[in-house]
């Protein structure tokens, strides 16, 4: 007993060395494993954001705010395998929801099934500058939703995003990489369903097409820097990314295009007789620590975003108008992080009768190993043009382990 102890004690001393040892590799390539003929690869990885949050009413009473309500849960849980399956042209990848929060709705166009699926897509690479995709993933629409959600410089996505982003669908893609006036230029186009991630139920309406270009006139960022926020790499020469993206979707069935509630008309069909045209700018620029992101938002209706009953009263509306975002942090030597954000929308009144409303956003990051183990925390104060509105000022600190 006493020798198998020994033993048990000294294997375990033995692998906590040899992980510390490999720690940073282990992050930056994740779990792998290749068959001796390189015919199947499979990178394993998971991810855990345990968060926390605090929303105060009558913020202008600093010294004695009203508690109004508090969480502590799980943000984000996922489960992620990627690889190649018969040669390294056949990429695939796997991404799989845990958490409650990111399950998605059940419903009847989900089967009455959980959305367990994030990404569910094979990459067939054609040669070295085209690649095509088909599946479950993201559209090729702005930064900061393309950018992973363990990348981000802040506890969560802005405002702006959370109203005008593309998100997922299910699809094919095609991806480009050019060389334009001797800088780098990609693209992406992609046709599909248009309703969303996870869907079962037939097309409504009519399919989703989008178009995206990014240019890089300043050259490659270090390891695909334009795609995660914060200077992490410390760019030694200043680096930029300009982005544009048109999506269409043709008779959108949800109120935020392929997001949000599914819109019915008074006879309780789904309602798909208006088109809905998103039109999105971004950019990103980093230098020596300093990081800055930004992006703008618009979404038009090609008719009344309203759907009315036969009184005359609002059923529901499709989400229409224009969002703002712009953030600017500095990383110190320390690998600690001050950053600040502004994020604001305008909506269409028809669309929200709240009117417009922004979100200033302060936050400090402690990043430990990278993206991969970090501590985030911010504070939000949002402000709307009618204070009846008015949403409590917000503190949030989120603990991310992952690789």
């Amino acid at each position: 007993m006493k020798i198998s102890t020994t033993i048990f004690i000294a294997a375990g001393l033995f692998l906590s060395t040899s992980a510390l040892s490999q720690e940073k590799s282990l992050f930056k390539k994740g779990i792998v494993y290749e068959n001796e003929d390189k015919t199947l690869k499979m990178k394993f990885g998971l991810r855990i954001q345990s968060l926390f949050s605090t929303n105060f009413r009558d913020y202008e009473v600093l010294d004695n705010p009203n508690l109004v309500d508090t969480y502590f849960g799980i943000r984000r849980g996922r489960l992620k395998f990627d690889g190649y399956a018969g040669s390294p042209k056949w990429e695939y990848k796997l991404e799989l929801a845990l958490g409650n929060r990111n399950l998605g709705s059940i419903s009847e166009f989900t089967n009455m099934g959980a959305q367990l699926v994030l990404d569910a897509v094979v990459k067939y690479h054609i040669n070295d500058k085209y690649t095509v995709w088909v599946g479950q993933t993201k559209l090729p629409g702005n930064r900061e939703r393309v950018v992973s959600s363990q990348k981000l410089q802040f506890v969560d996505r802005n405002l702006a995003n959370s109203r005008y982003n593309l998100d997922r669908d299910q699809g094919v893609q095609i991806r480009g990489k050019e060389m334009l006036f001797g800088t780098h230029f990609n693209w992406a186009v992609a046709a599909s369903m248009g309703e969303g991630r996870n869907i079962t139920a037939n097309n409504f309406g009519g399919y989703e097409y989008t178009v995206h270009a990014d240019w890089l006139p300043l050259g490659k960022f270090a390891s695909k820097g334009d795609y995660s926020q914060s200077d992490l790499a410390r760019e030694k020469k200043p680096k930029l990314a300009i982005g544009a993206t048109y999506d269409r979707n043709n008779g959108a069935a949800r109120v935020r295009s392929n997001q949000g509630n599914w819109i019915f008309d008074s006879t309780g069909t789904i309602n798909s007789g208006v088109d809905l045209d998103n039109y999105i700018v971004d950019y990103m620029f980093k230098y020596n620590g300093w990081s800055s992101t930004g992006e703008f938002f618009h979404r038009t209706a090609s008719q009344d975003p309203r759907v009315l009953d036969a009184d005359g009263s609002v059923l529901e509306a499709y989400y229409i108008g224009q969002g703002v975002n712009a953030q600017v942090g500095y990383l110190f030597k320390s690998n600690w992080e001050v950053a600040g954000r502004y994020s604001a929308v305008f909506p269409d009144s028809r669309s929200d009768e709240r009117g417009d409303y922004a979100q200033y956003t302060l936050g400090v990051s402690k990043y430990i190993y990278g993206h991969t183990v970090k501590i985030q925390s911010d504070v939000s104060y949002t402000e709307y043009s009618d204070i009846k509105y008015s949403d409590p000022l917000m503190f949030r600190v989120q603990l991310e382990v992952g690789f």
